[in-house]
């Protein structure tokens, strides 16, 4: 049989690459049906439909190491993350509204911390079904259910944000954070600054991060189960309250917006 000129170069042809590809795939093949077989599978079917010349290429033993590797790779190729798998089957972004429809939280005058929060907590919701994600809630319309009634809501849920109006003695107190634990320390800076953004107001903590451990309400419930605690700003500032008040859509766009881009790895 007389070769090709420069034969020793044909590993460059095209062809050649895709029939050694080709062939390395039969292989593959042949190793994960015949281990199949050898443990009694379901699918002799498949074994037919393999080429007699193929199943001749290996020896006996090489086949079941062929497909014991096959199916270890397997397993490692299972437990890789894959975001982009991710559909958002089961998986869902939990907003809620700090305090209740019995607990008011902070209150000046006619104005209402609970109250406040739940109308963010609608249009964020708003924003990110319109985004296609799927969202719980402590409540719908007015409904502003207990902590504890929120902390089981969020449960399994990807990101968790809980809304909050700060207050303090000093009325010219004011500023945006989020209390978060630390490997939440991004999306807390990301959601306190998407919120400046919109109202000018100044960042408090860490660039708008507030470890929890340094906060000064200690330990919250809804941190503690992995959540965010966004304090919007202050509602003893009347000020500060004011552009909150007027801009609460906006504010709540960006919120939603950040979200997101984080459910979806943006």
């Amino acid at each position: 049989m007389k070769l090709i000129d420069n034969w020793k170069q044909a590993w460059k042809l095209k062809s050649v690459q895709v029939g050694a590809l080709s062939a390395f795939f039969y292989v593959i093949m042949y190793a994960s049906f015949e281990l199949l077989w050898l443990f009694g599978s379901n699918f002799p079917q498949f074994w037919a439909a393999v080429p007699q010349e193929i199943k001749e290429l290996l020896p006996h033993s090489w086949v079941l190491w062929l497909g014991f590797l096959n199916n270890v790779l397997s397993v490692f190729a299972r437990l890789k993350a894959q975001p982009e798998l991710h559909t958002g089957v089961n998986q869902f972004v939990a907003i809620t509204a700090g305090h209740s429809n019995t607990d008011p939280g902070a209150v000046r005058g006619k104005d209402k911390e609970a109250d406040f929060v739940v109308k963010v907590r609608n249009a964020v919701e708003l924003y990110l079904l319109r985004a296609g994600l799927e969202v719980k809630t402590d409540g719908s319309g007015g409904i502003n259910l207990p902590l504890t009634n929120a902390i089981q809501i969020a449960k399994g849920a990807s990101t968790k944000v809980e809304f909050h109006l700060n207050a303090s003695d000093n009325p010219k107190a004011n500023g945006i954070e989020t209390i978060a634990l630390p490997k939440d320390k991004k999306l807390a800076q990301a959601i306190s600054q998407a919120i400046a953004g919109v109202t000018g107001g100044v960042l408090r903590g860490d660039k708008g991060w507030i470890d929890q451990s340094q906060s000064a309400r200690g330990k919250l419930g809804f941190v503690t189960n992995g959540g965010l605690v966004v304090e919007l700003g202050f509602l003893s500032n009347a000020a500060e309250f004011a552009v909150l008040q007027a801009k609460y859509w906006l504010v709540a766009k960006a919120i939603a917006d950040v979200i997101i881009q984080h459910e979806k790895g943006a």
